[in-house]
């Protein structure tokens, strides 16, 4: 099942902290800085991620720093990357300032066109999301926050090449939005399950619905910190991720609108493992 592998693998680091900003009726941007440490349970395998996100009502730039083998979040593998999400979370784009390279992705086409190769189905049952609201959280940077509790899971059936692989994922996800902030800045999507909304929405309609739901009962507000346990079982194998990740300083800025651009010196690449026909780089528009 070494396809069925490189499609988890894939699916796995665009799981990454990304979302979309909205400020409301505001004349500025909202700008933070965060902390992210990710650890896999009974190994040595850790991370810690420091960046910089800033939003405009339709885009998001994260400037990451990256120490640790759970904290490489890019397909660009390196210890520093820029990210520019668009789209609500749907397309995807990093940068790599080192090597004058990008590479952008949409993953929910990434998973729907994988399943067109070598006559690969992905079939999903079990799926579940629901949305606990927890009252009042402690103040953070001085902001009053909401406390909330996302809890999410899946199994997929991976058949390829005359073989079958079944993939069970769940996740237990926290986070503190901030009541007295207005406008949306969230790059901690993943940690309450909104990107595997955006990846799997196309392709396990039950799952996409249920995750709308979720999204509609959660604040339309900014956390300020998140935090997150996933499961994956695969081929007999348990792996456990925890993460945390907190806002260190918030405030409104004036973005640079070429923060949200390609340079124009830097060159197309393809995603590592999947071929150019599916996941690889889209050029800009």
């Amino acid at each position: 099942m070494r396809f069925a592998s490189r499609l988890v693998s894939a699916t796995a680091l665009v799981l990454a902290p990304l979302s979309y900003a909205h400020a409301q009726n505001a004349p500025k941007n909202l700008a933070m800085d965060f902390r992210m440490t990710n650890s896999v349970q009974g190994t040595a395998d850790s991370g810690v991620i420091v960046g910089h996100a800033v939003g405009s009502p339709d885009k998001m730039r994260l400037d990451l720093s990256m120490k640790g083998a759970s904290a490489q979040i890019s397909p660009l593998a390196d210890s520093a990357v820029s990210m520019i999400v668009t789209d609500s979370g749907k397309t995807i784009t990093y940068l790599n300032s080192k090597k004058s390279q990008f590479l952008r992705v949409r993953p929910a086409e990434m998973v729907a066109q994988a399943q067109q190769m070598g006559g690969m189905k992905m079939d999903f049952s079990e799926t579940a999301a629901k949305v606990d609201s927890l009252g009042a959280g402690p103040a953070i940077l001085g902001h009053p926050t909401s406390h909330y509790r996302v809890t999410t899971g899946m199994t997929m059936t991976i058949s390829a090449m005359g073989q079958q692989q079944t993939v069970k994922i769940a996740s237990i996800n926290e986070a503190y939005y901030a009541t007295d902030i207005t406008g949306t800045l969230n790059p901690f999507a993943s940690l309450n399950g909104g990107d595997m909304a955006n990846i799997f929405g196309t392709t396990n309609k039950d799952f996409a619905d249920k995750m709308k739901a979720v999204q509609q009962k959660l604040p339309k507000g900014t956390p300020l910190r998140a935090s997150s346990s996933a499961t994956i079982v695969a081929q007999g194998q348990t792996r456990v991720t925890n993460s945390a990740a907190e806002v260190t300083g918030i405030q409104w800025v004036d973005a640079d609108p070429k923060a949200f651009e390609i340079p124009s010196t830097y060159t197309a690449v393809q995603l590592p493992g999947m071929g150019g026909s599916s996941g690889g780089s889209i050029p800009p528009k």
